[in-house]
């Protein structure tokens, strides 16, 4: 790809406040002029702006930065990380989460054609590229390459429909990943969640049966009724995004328990509660939705830097 035709992506994350100590503004740690002058400079120009930032990033603590990651830039990234079979992937919100990973040897089918797809015999991930991708970094100084995640986002939609807040029988899932689930149940677990969804999926006619028998309930008293026999089944998880969806196999563990090595999901309704996107101590400006989240085992590369 010629970088050199392309335009570079903005540092705004739609904070734009100036800091009136130090004159940067506290969402992208640009100057005014900077800002004022972004629209109508080169390239060039451009980059030099970005080089000057992360000192400042740094005075002003913000944790939180967008990278200059064009749409195509931030699925190459993704297919670069299913290729290399590198890091985790997260999808969903706190205390509700789908992650996939892959095991060492483990069989894997991955496809990078359109549509970005790997299957695992315990998960199946399918992200579907979008032209406002934007990628932000959650800058760490005590993780490895100075980076704990990479979260992929989109600007927040509006007029959004409202979620579920009700158990929902959705019927067959003719999105899954694979073509032989696509005859098996979905049914929406009814989170509330503007910007994902969190359901399960069987062929189980004892379990298909026991939740049909609570559809219309809320959260809370599905699993009063049902939870146990959710445990004992143990059916598929999938945790749906703008971007896509994660779904897991693996069992669930019991109250308490410890979560499988490898793919799982998480499903804890005190986090729930606290209606956060992400883990405490990391908060993603108000002008993005959360589509997913990557933990690299090494620093991202920026694509601009690619031969």
């Amino acid at each position: 790809m010629n970088t050199e035709v392309q335009p570079i992506g903005s540092p705004c994350t739609g904070i734009c406040t100036v800091d009136e100590v130090s004159g940067y503004c506290l969402g992208c740690a640009r100057t005014s002029a900077e800002i004022a002058e972004w629209s109508k400079a080169g390239n060039d120009r451009k980059r030099a702006i970005w080089a000057a930032l992360p000192p400042r990033m740094e005075q002003l603590g913000i944790a939180v930065t967008r990278l200059p990651w064009l749409p195509d830039e931030v699925a190459a990234y993704i297919a670069d990380t299913l290729l290399e079979r590198s890091g985790t992937w997260v999808v969903g919100c706190h205390g509700a989460t789908a992650e996939f990973m892959f095991g060492d040897d483990e069989p894997t089918d991955v496809s990078v054609e359109g549509e970005l797809r790997a299957v695992t015999p315990r998960a199946a991930l399918r992200f579907t590229p979008r032209t406002d991708l934007r990628a932000l970094q959650w800058r760490d100084p005590h993780a490895a390459g100075g980076v704990r995640a990479i979260f992929i986002v989109i600007p927040r939609p509006r007029n959004v429909s409202a979620p579920s807040l009700l158990l929902t029988d959705c019927g067959p899932d003719a999105a899954a990943v694979q073509p032989a689930h696509r005859g098996e149940t979905l049914f929406d677990l009814g989170l509330g969640r503007e910007h994902m969804r969190f359901a399960v999926r069987s062929a189980d006619p004892v379990l298909n049966a026991a939740l049909r028998d609570t559809v219309g309930l809320p959260f809370d008293a599905l699993l009063q009724r049902c939870g146990k026999t959710l445990l004992d089944h143990s059916p598929t998880r999938i945790v749906e995004t703008a971007l896509g969806r994660i779904e897991v196999a693996t069992p669930i563990p019991a109250p308490g328990g410890k979560s499988p090595d490898g793919p799982h999901t998480h499903l804890l309704p005190g986090h729930l509660a606290l209606q956060r996107a992400t883990p405490a101590g990391v908060d993603l400006p108000e002008a993005y939705a959360l589509c997913a989240t990557f933990y690299p085992r090494n620093p991202p590369e920026d694509p601009a830097c690619r031969a």
